[in-house]
């Protein structure tokens, strides 16, 4: 089987009993999710990134357009920005964010679970970094380095992140 199909064909089965070992929570999510492009390479259009919670958890679930997958995928979510792992000059240091998976072989879909509690009772809006190394065929991108698309960090690369608004599950705040 060529290389590619292989890992399309094994990815897929690793994504899915991925998706299906994960929490529940696409029916219990409260309020609105909030979505976002997975930007590769600063010109690519790799897939999606899916922010939403529920009573005790964030989630941030990664998915991948084909012919895109994924060979890592980090989170960083804080209060404030300077919660986010950086350098002196405002650029992210991904290695350092709490949230981290390797795949091998890559996958086209991930979901990671983070208790609100370890955010603090009071986390209402929160900074979400959420990066990945995706892979496509070379004429295709090739190896690239994503973000989910949102604001720009403060350092000199293109790296970005998430703004959002822990959603109220009904009786009051989240």
């Amino acid at each position: 089987m060529h290389r590619t199909l292989r890992q399309c064909v094994t990815g897929l089965a690793v994504a899915i009993s991925v998706v299906a070992a994960s929490p529940a929570h696409a029916q219990s999510v409260c309020g609105t999710a909030t979505q976002t492009t997975l930007v590769a390479g600063q010109h690519y259009a790799a897939g999606i990134i899916t922010i939403s919670n529920d009573e005790n958890n964030v989630y941030v679930k990664y998915e991948t357009y084909a012919p895109w997958l994924m060979s890592e995928a980090h989170v960083a979510i804080a209060t404030t920005l300077a919660g986010i792992p950086q350098t002196r000059t405002g650029n992210p240091i991904p290695g350092r964010f709490s949230y981290s998976a390797t795949f091998d072989p890559e996958v086209s879909s991930y979901i990671f679970t983070v208790p609100l509690s370890s955010l603090g009772n009071s986390a209402s809006s929160l900074f979400i970094a959420a990066h990945a190394i995706v892979q496509a065929p070379q004429d295709q991108g090739g190896a690239q380095t994503g973000w989910g698309q949102g604001t720009g960090f403060p350092g000199s690369n293109w790296a970005m992140y998430v703004n959002y608004a822990v959603q109220s599950c009904g009786g009051g705040n989240a």
